[in-house]
C-alpha cells in the first residue's frame, strides 16, 4: 500500500509539471515523443556499433542481444494483458490528470500499463550497447529514463513502477541471453555462414530494427495469431 501510494504521488508530481492547456500540452508530447528525436541515440548507437569493425564475436553478441529484446518486448505486452497491479493512469478518472488529448483514452485495447513495453524496448537496447561501450551504454540508459520513461509518467501514460519494471525486465532478458553458453555462439556460427555474404546479414539487420523501431508491431501480430488460433482450434476440438 505504501509502495501504491508513492506511485501515486510520483505520478502526480510528474504530472503537475504540465498545465491545464490541452492544446500545449499535445505539443510538448509531439516534441517530446517524437519518433526520429526519442530513438536517434539508440538506433544511432547500435549501428555504430555493429559497422565499427568486422567482428565477428561482437555481432554475435548484438545479435543474441536483439533476439532477447524482441522477446522482453512481447513479454511486457504477455503481461499488460495478464498482469494488473493497476490500470493505466490516464484511464483512471479518479487521479484527475492534466492531459494532452482526451482520445487517448480510446486507444488502448487493455487497462494494464505494467511494465511499459516502449521502455522495455529501449532499456533492452540499450543494455546491448552498455555491453559493447560502457559510456555510451549510460548516456543511452540515461536518454531512456528521461526521454521514454520521464515523458511517458508526465503524460499519464505509466506509473514510474511500469518504468521501473521495464527496467528491470528488458536488460535482464538481455543479460541472460548473452550469458547463455550456446545463444551467442549460435548465432557466430550462422555469421560464418554468411561470411562471404555480409550484405544479407546487413539487410535482415536493418529489417529487425525497423521493426523494432515499431515496438515490434508486425511480430506481436503474427504472434497472437498463432496464439489466439491455437486457442480458437482447441475451444472448437472441444
Amino acid at each position: 500500500m505504501i509502495i501504491g501510494d508513492a506511485d501515486t504521488e510520483l505520478l502526480l508530481t510528474f504530472n503537475s509539471l504540465l498545465g491545464s492547456n490541452e492544446l500545449h500540452n499535445r505539443r510538448l508530447w509531439d516534441y517530446g515523443n517524437n519518433s526520429l528525436f526519442r530513438g536517434f541515440l539508440i538506433f544511432f548507437s547500435l549501428l555504430a556499433l555493429w559497422f565499427s569493425g568486422d567482428c565477428i564475436k561482437r555481432r554475435s553478441r548484438m545479435l543474441a542481444g536483439l533476439s532477447a529484446t524482441c522477446l522482453a518486448v512481447l513479454l511486457s505486452v504477455w503481461l499488460q494483458h495478464h498482469i494488473t497491479p493497476h490500470i493505466r493512469p490516464l484511464l483512471d478518472p479518479a487521479l484527475h490528470l492534466n492531459i494532452a488529448d482526451p482520445q487517448w483514452a480510446t486507444l488502448f485495447e487493455r487497462p494494464g500499463s505494467f511494465p511499459s513495453d516502449t521502455a522495455t524496448l529501449f532499456f533492452s537496447l540499450a543494455t546491448i550497447i552498455f555491453l559493447e561501450n560502457r559510456l555510451v551504454g549510460c548516456l543511452c540508459f540515461l536518454w531512456t529514463l528521461v526521454i521514454i520513461g520521464g515523458i511517458r509518467v508526465v503524460f499519464g501514460w505509466h506509473y514510474p513502477s511500469d518504468i521501473v519494471g521495464s527496467l528491470i525486465l528488458g536488460p535482464a532478458v538481455v543479460y541472460l541471453f548473452v550469458n547463455i553458453p550456446y545463444v551467442a555462439p549460435l548465432f557466430k556460427r550462422a555469421l560464418k555462414l554468411f561470411e562471404s555474404r555480409m550484405y544479407i546479414v546487413h539487410a535482415l539487420l536493418f529489417f529487425f530494427l525497423t521493426d523494432a523501431y515499431n515496438l515490434f508491431h508486425g511480430w506481436q501480430h503474427i504472434v497472437f495469431y498463432i496464439l489466439s488460433s491455437r486457442s480458437s482450434a482447441g475451444f472448437e476440438a472441444h
